[in-house]
């Protein structure tokens, strides 16, 4: 990858959720719950197809806050990544247009072939717990360090020694996950096999709000999902849950594009990254969006 290397602060690890909106111009698109068919996003924009675009076409899959979300109520999204997306887009010279994906795995697969512009979700980088992406996407220099986490009830008697959790203290539950994620990843490698009897202990879902509401109607006992939204869950579930420990997988995070980066858009989203850890601005959203 070209740009600078620079690694995350040690601030991204600061965990927790905040609320605002950031200055840029953004196109909200409609919740486009797309469970199958691809290429769909760039289509509905002329622009994005044209010598010049007007549009930056930014794919992502929403609830996973603190990084992405939306309000129903203003009709915007909003989130960590969406404020860094949206800087992306004003060094393009383009209008942001937010692009969601019901299905985290088909937008994984729309941004690899040039469905979008670029997609902006907390997506973790190959090498990290057994995750193969390059081969069908280019990533920026990451952006954020993370490690996954469990998400149980507050009643929960689940312990794990040093608040980490590892596969001997979950592997009588029955824990769900989000399909396509890092989550998936690591149950399927360490969890799944040590379990007595995966085919009912150990569930996939296509959406985070559905493995949550599962978790709520205790049709779970755990919930593996990256930390920082494990983090957001919690405080905003009043009381409901609370994050049992961690899963140490030491994820980088980073914006992907179409394998190849056929719009050369890499070297800009790495330019703006760089700036904004130099300036100040990074810490800043750091601190608007994380406790």
């Amino acid at each position: 990858m070209s740009g600078p290397a620079t690694a995350p602060p040690p601030e991204a690890l600061r965990r927790g959720i905040g609320r605002g909106t950031f200055v840029a111009t953004v196109v909200v698109v409609g919740l486009l719950m797309l469970g199958a068919g691809l290429y769909a996003g760039k289509t509905y924009y002329a622009g994005a197809s044209s010598a010049k675009p007007t549009y930056l076409v930014v794919g992502t899959n929403i609830p996973f806050p603190p990084f992405e979300d939306y309000n129903y109520t203003s009709g915007t999204y909003f989130g960590f990544d969406i404020d860094l997306a949206g800087m992306i887009a004003n060094a393009t010279h383009r209008t942001m247009v937010i692009q969601n994906y019901a299905d985290f795995s088909v937008l994984l697969k729309t941004v690899g072939i040039g469905g979008v512009d670029m997609a902006a979700s907390a997506i973790t980088e190959s090498g990290s717990v057994g995750v193969t992406r390059n081969a069908s996407m280019a990533f920026s220099e990451p952006y954020y360090n993370a490690n996954q986490a469990v998400l149980v009830r507050t009643a929960s008697t689940l312990t794990c020694p040093s608040n980490v959790c590892t596969q001997e203290q979950l592997k009588t539950l029955t824990v769900g996950v989000q399909s396509g994620t890092t989550s998936q990843s690591w149950a399927d490698a360490y969890l799944a096999p040590n379990m007595s009897n995966p085919s009912t202990q150990y569930q996939k879902f296509t959406t985070v709000d559905t493995e949550i509401s599962a978790l709520r109607a205790s049709s779970l006992d755990a919930v593996i999902i990256d930390q920082g939204p494990a983090a957001a869950i919690a405080a905003s579930s009043s009381g409901a849950l609370k994050v049992a420990g961690t899963i140490i997988t030491g994820e980088l995070y980073g914006f992907a594009v179409a394998h190849g980066d056929p719009e050369g858009l890499i070297p800009i989203i790495n330019s703006v990254l760089s700036t904004a850890m130099a300036n100040g601005t990074y810490t800043a959203l750091l601190h608007k969006w994380f406790k």
